[in-house]
């Protein structure tokens, strides 16, 4: 070994030269690598995860196919940054939240809520510098939202029917696949009575036209009858879907979550009126899950075999009236998913 590359210290210990540049360094010159989104969605806000998901210890998530890890700060407010310690690239969220930190599983380096690295054994001090990357996010109506690309809107869209006096009974699903199939499937009644032939779709009528408004980024669909006052279907472009049951009373509601190219996460929630006492809300969570996770599997046998999984990339597909909501889903997914290198918000 080349003795130019070393440098003494105390007797029977040798220091690598460059490991005390490098060192040297990162007090000058903040290691912030780039944040590259490797999936093509539309600029939106998207829930990262539901808020009783993040707790005490260091919560993993994946979005857009990157790895991040959510935790929560002394007085409760959430912290997402990437899932990736920058010194050996060793997972965050193996470890734990301690002194408003959150500690590296590998080798005990603390990173605050900037991101910035406040403690490293080794040398008992920070290193500002090293730095890990650090996400806006905002906590509303029970979930975790980030905002991805150049979305206008300063809070995530939300359906006013949700808005108070509503029980809700919430469960998380997993469909290996891409997130356009899995919104089409809620779009689309005229499978109703085939793929639910045995539970929701038993008395389903799918002849004839169904009054769908499609309007800038909102779709609404008249199911039954096209002069009721509030549309049977909502969904909000490009994730968020509301089914009304009961108006005022009865509701299903997704979001979509794009995992990655290959995986979407569903947060599906019952919201009711009907019995909201405290004691009895949690006894109906299970009743209410296993009913919506009947119905769920019964679309996804048939959603998992749709190719190209991409729907927008389905170019033998032939639409019919019914597809109408779908056919404009499509058109404003191709508009305005960005290329994979678009930055989501980072703090600043």
């Amino acid at each position: 070994m080349d003795a130019s590359n070393q440098t003494e210290s105390l007797p029977g210990k040798r220091i690598d030269s460059k490991i005390m540049q490098q060192h040297d360094e990162l007090t000058n010159a903040s290691v912030r690598p780039a944040m590259q989104v490797p999936m093509r969605v539309p600029s939106a806000w998207y829930s990262v995860a539901a808020s009783t998901e993040v707790r005490a210890a260091p919560f993993p998530v994946q979005l857009f196919g990157t790895d991040f890890v959510l935790w929560r700060n002394s007085s409760g407010q959430v912290v997402m940054q990437t899932d990736t310690c920058p010194h050996r690239s060793a997972k965050l969220s193996l470890g734990e939240v301690r002194e408003n930190c959150i500690s590296c599983p590998f080798h005990g380096f603390r990173f605050d809520t900037t991101g910035s690295c406040t403690f490293v054994p080794e040398t008992a001090k920070a290193s500002p510098n090293l730095c890990v990357d650090t996400w806006q996010v905002l906590e509303q109506n029970g979930f975790i939202w980030i905002k991805h690309g150049n979305s206008q809107s300063q809070s995530p869209p939300w359906f006013a029917e949700l808005d108070s006096g509503l029980a809700m009974h919430e469960s998380v699903h997993e469909w290996p696949t891409h997130i356009t199939r899995c919104v089409e499937n809620q779009l689309d009644y005229a499978h109703l009575p085939f793929v639910h032939r045995t539970t929701i779709g038993k008395n389903v009528d799918v002849k004839g036209t169904r009054r769908i408004d499609c309007v800038d980024d909102r779709i609404s669909m008249y199911v039954s009858d096209a002069n009721a006052p509030t549309a049977a279907i909502q969904f909000i472009f490009p994730n968020l879907w509301l089914l009304t049951i009961a108006p005022g009373k009865f509701y299903q509601f997704i979001s979509f979550v794009p995992v990655s190219n290959t995986k979407t996460r569903l947060y599906l929630r019952a919201y009711q009126r009907f019995m909201t006492a405290p004691f009895i809300v949690p006894l109906l969570t299970p009743l209410f899950n296993k009913s919506n996770s009947v119905i769920l599997d019964q679309d996804r046998r048939v959603v998992l075999s749709q190719r190209p999984t991409v729907s927008t990339e389905a170019t033998n597909e032939k639409l019919f009236p019914s597809d109408r909501a779908i056919d404009y889903f499509r058109k404003l997914w191709r508009a305005s998913a960005h290329p994979s290198s678009q930055e989501i918000d980072q703090e600043t």
